[in-house]
């Protein structure tokens, strides 16, 4: 039997939870779904040993029966292990599936079978633009006997590939040379190579408050701490990073500067110059995740890079495929001074070698007709942005929906702290959204929800008429058994 190997003790499980989990009724049932979305989302990692019985009721104000029956809970739904004299343990059932895995709860049977289909707002991404992958594609595998004399090991990627990311950079603003570009399999894999490389454990990572779940996974991966800086109504408050760089001194900040994830936000001008100047000046190693820097809608034009900002050298950025043209090109690349991109590509030996030549050639045909694929993915966006924004004000008029320009998301707040609650009584029914605590450090934003607009409109207007439905039970704090969904 696994045994754990971490600890959470009583104070820190009570700060994750927050006041959120609360609602009228039995407290255990609402304490175990809450635990279990800690480890559904990746706020609680498995083989974690939770605080004793006693410990977790003294903190949380509960008595030690209302713990005792939320443990037993979570062991019936295989999500806790105990054992004598180790006390109990963090686990994920068969069921949950993997990390990378959305969990689709099982749908009704009898009468009600036919009338539920699942539904999944936790995939913020699109359909490959048919035909220009498959016609790529083609391309690439016409071309792939060139490349057959030799190893296949490209460890800071095709030549043809780095130029062509170089200049698709440079086109956008930021000079860049092919021998500044590390190619990586996806964005993902190149923040957890940046993270390996410049972030030791224990150290401080500045990030976005909300933030991309999976960029808080990644740092808790590396062994570091993530320090949070609020983004307000209007987007990043320079004087709010200044003075927690000065406090934190993080080695490492982390944001999302173009039509941030999961706001829709995008960075000012004058706030990337100032945040890239500050960071330079603390010697803090700013990182911009460009997922969604091309998918610009409407609206005003985006400022330069943040890349370009402060000193040369001084910003990472990381690119990727995954949302511009499609999640299974797995794809991404580091810009980085030459020397950094060099100590990538040694680190990146101890982990997967390379890319896929095969994968970095479609990739390289891509590119030559990026313009069409990027215009593909613009156009489908804009009108699903649209129908979605036309579903939640028929549907659910009382959620406050910010209007974004670009990317693939509404932060959508809604009229009480309600998220993890609405978003386990969603699964339940087939349909699954993820709560605003899974963008958190400590277990906030249960006011808000991500609701992506990559579905058709008829699927987007479903689901927003099935929670607008369910919206009500949540808040009257009935129980729910499923767990709720993990971002992608």
């Amino acid at each position: 039997m696994s045994r754990a190997n971490r600890e959470v003790l009583a104070p820190a499980l009570a700060a994750l939870l927050g006041d959120g989990w609360r609602r009228p009724g039995e407290a255990s049932h609402a304490l175990a779904d809450a635990v279990r979305a800690l480890v559904v989302d990746g706020r609680l990692a498995a083989r974690t040993r939770v605080p004793s019985e006693r410990a977790l009721s003294a903190e949380l104000g509960i008595s030690r029966g209302a713990v005792s029956r939320a443990y037993d809970r979570l062991r019936e739904d295989g999500f806790l292990l105990s054992a004598r004299g180790a006390g109990s343990w963090l686990t994920l059932p068969a069921s949950a599936g993997g990390a990378a895995t959305a969990r689709v709860p099982p749908l009704p049977s009898g009468d009600d079978a036919d009338s539920i289909r699942s539904l999944d707002l936790s995939i913020a991404a699109l359909p490959a633009p048919d035909p220009l992958v498959a016609h790529a594609a083609e391309r690439a595998v016409a071309v792939l006997p060139r490349h057959l004399a030799g190893h296949g090991y490209t460890a800071a990627g095709l030549p043809a590939l780095r130029a062509a990311v170089a200049a698709r950079l440079t086109e956008r603003g930021l000079a860049t040379t092919a021998d500044e570009v590390l190619v990586t399999s996806g964005a993902q894999h190149a923040l957890n190579l940046v993270l390996g490389l410049l972030a030791g454990p224990g150290e401080r990572v500045l990030v976005d408050a909300p933030a991309y779940p999976r960029t808080l996974a990644a740092i808790r991966a590396a062994r570091a701490r993530a320090v949070p800086v609020p983004l307000g109504a209007r987007g990043w408050d320079a004087g709010a990073w200044a003075d927690t760089i000065r406090a934190a001194s993080p080695r490492l900040a982390v944001t999302v500067a173009d039509f941030h994830n999961p706001t829709g936000l995008t960075m000012s001008a004058a706030a990337r110059e100032t945040i890239a100047t500050t960071c330079a000046r603390a010697g803090t190693v700013l990182v911009v995740d460009e997922t969604c820097a091309e998918l610009r809608l409407d609206g005003p034009a985006l400022p330069p890079p943040l890349g370009s900002f402060g000193p040369p050298g001084a910003v990472i950025t990381i690119g990727t495929m995954s949302k511009s043209a499609w999640g299974g090109v797995r794809v991404g690349w580091i810009r980085a001074t030459a020397r950094t991109v060099r100590e990538l590509a040694a680190l990146r030996a101890t982990v997967d070698m390379s890319s896929p030549v095969l994968d970095q050639l479609l990739a390289v045909e891509l590119f030559k007709d990026w313009d069409a694929v990027v215009a593909s993915r613009r156009s489908l966006l804009k009108s699903r942005r649209n129908a979605l924004a036309a579903s939640l004000a028929e549907h659910a008029p009382t959620w406050h929906v910010p209007r974004v320009h670009g990317g693939l998301s509404f932060w959508v707040r809604l009229p009480g702290p309600d998220a993890t609650r609405l978003a386990a009584a969603a699964a339940r029914e087939g349909l699954l959204v993820v709560p605003g605590p899974a963008f958190s450090v400590d277990g906030t934003f249960e006011r808000h929800l991500r609701l992506p607009f990559t579905l058709p409109p008829e699927d987007l207007d479903a689901a927003v008429s099935r929670l607008a439905a369910l919206a009500p039970a949540s808040e009257e704090g009935q129980a729910f058994e499923a767990p709720v969904a993990e971002a992608v």
